[in-house]
């Protein structure tokens, strides 16, 4: 896949070169991105997909939506291919003239062959040794199997997903629910990553999580080391004000800001929170590299795919629509700026944090 195949516009380079390029370090390490590959994915009925998410669309079975996808109709449609070169391709031209690594996390999707999708994701990413992988996992995956992986293929964690809860139920599911005692044992004992997309209306917010994961960090599980993607889940002000000054208490929690186009999080975890446990993440490809945004309604967000929008007029202005992806960085910057962050924090966030934390060799 070249450059030219993406769907990059005038309006995204403007934001760029006038926003953007002086915000951005000249190095990047994309702390939650994903590969995806159709061939190792089966057909799933309609009888197989968890409770509460039988007429949604993909922002409840990845966890963020594609425009051209409506499960409710025909599950047998699929999210695009990406390998290891598309997400280059991507980061060429999203990050001009910059370097770039990634922590690759396994893609959850119902009737994904769970151990070939493994294998796909550990052979891509071999050629970097700067990125590093989380496998994935559900609860059939055994322990054998996890550390198997771990020893001969190079993964240093795990990437559990809701869909798979064993209640069934892949809305108001806990932790436990979707990576199992066995699991977190061997990740305990491995010194593992888990990147972790809370379940639960409130996500971060939620009183039961915030136990769940004080339980674990304090007390059951000291050793494991936990990425909460999306801000904590955080894809508006509400869960992030509600949990971080419990979590900032926490042992081993780190944070990717993956995909949350809302500034409000991003202020409050900057000024409440310690950087060093900040990772900047994409979510790309499917998911943040769309022209539109993920919009705050109150405590509610949703994604708005601006291109399918038909009512959508812009006669007060000749700007258009931006890459989701340059929403996030726009209200990273602006969040940064408000919170007073300095140019050593930015760097931090966008490579540093990352680089120390998961002991790669990239010397200044």
């Amino acid at each position: 896949m070249s450059s030219t195949d993406l769907d990059y516009r005038e309006h995204d380079r403007q934001i760029w070169e006038e926003e953007l390029s002086d915000f951005v370090p000249h190095r990047v390490f994309d702390a939650h991105i994903h590969l995806f590959s159709n061939d190792l994915v089966s057909p799933v009925a309609s009888n197989d997909v968890p409770s509460g998410l039988e007429s949604l669309t993909t922002d409840e079975l990845y966890p963020l939506p594609r425009r051209d996808i409506d499960y409710s109709v025909d599950r047998s449609k699929r999210l695009g291919d990406t390998d290891f070169g598309t997400i280059q391709d991507w980061a060429s031209v999203l990050y001009p003239g910059r370097e770039t690594h990634y922590l690759v996390l396994g893609c959850p999707k119902l009737g994904t062959d769970v151990d070939a999708h493994n294998r796909m994701i550990a052979e891509q990413v071999s050629a970097d040794p700067r990125s590093r992988m989380n496998r994935l996992v559900t609860p059939e995956s055994t322990p054998e199997e996890i550390k198997r992986d771990i020893d001969e293929l190079g993964f240093i964690g795990l990437k559990p997903y809701r869909i798979y809860s064993v209640t069934g139920d892949a809305t108001q599911c806990r932790i436990r629910d979707f990576l199992t005692e066995p699991q977190l044992e061997l990740a305990d004992e491995m010194g593992l990553w888990v990147t972790m997309h809370l379940a639960r209306y409130q996500g971060s917010g939620d009183p039961l999580n915030l136990d769940e994961l004080e339980e674990y960090t304090t007390r059951r599980y000291p050793r494991i080391k936990w990425i909460l993607a999306h801000t904590a889940r955080s894809f508006t002000y509400w869960p992030m004000q509600q949990s971080v000054e419990r979590l900032s208490q926490m042992p081993n929690i780190w944070y990717d800001l993956s995909a949350v186009c809302d500034v409000r999080p991003f202020i409050t975890i900057f000024q409440r929170e310690n950087i060093k446990r900040i990772f900047y993440g994409s979510d790309g490809v499917d998911s943040t590299y769309f022209h539109g945004t993920y919009v705050s309604l109150g405590r509610a967000w949703q994604a708005l795919y601006t291109d399918e929008v038909e009512t959508l007029q812009f006669g007060h202005t000749d700007a258009r629509p931006i890459l989701a992806i340059y929403e996030q960085i726009l209200a990273m910057k602006h969040a940064a700026e408000i919170a007073g962050l300095s140019p050593g924090d930015i760097e931090d966030v966008f490579w540093r944090n990352a680089v120390r934390e998961m002991e790669i060799d990239w010397p200044e």
